[in-house]
């Protein structure tokens, strides 16, 4: 009768085969697919892939931040992007117009 090693032992070294065998199976495959891709003129849009190339994974690229309009030493504004920053809303409550900070 076996014991629990044994069975552990076989149980290991059948995965380790089944680890090279999928490897070389692998590699057997995805050439049978490139092969087939190249003589049938297959693109990614035709497997359903987002089109691009793969990186973004379906993710919005990410557009450059909005130039500054207005400046206060350090502080700045885009300008009519979401809520105005706390700088601009008392530049505003104090009655001043907020042109004066307007960036050329």
């Amino acid at each position: 009768m076996a014991t629990l090693s044994d069975i552990r032992s076989q149980i290991e070294q059948l995965q380790r085969q089944e680890r090279e065998i999928i490897a070389n199976e692998k590699k057997s495959v995805i050439a049978q697919i490139r092969q087939q891709i190249a003589e049938y003129g297959i693109s990614s849009a035709d497997l359903g892939f987002p089109a691009g190339d793969g990186a973004a994974r379906g993710r919005k690229a990410r557009s450059a931040p909005a130039p500054v309009k207005y400046r206060r030493g350090d502080d700045t504004w885009s300008g009519g992007r979401g809520r105005k920053p706390q700088w601009v809303q008392e530049v505003l409550a104090a009655g001043e117009s907020i042109e004066k900070y307007r960036v050329e």
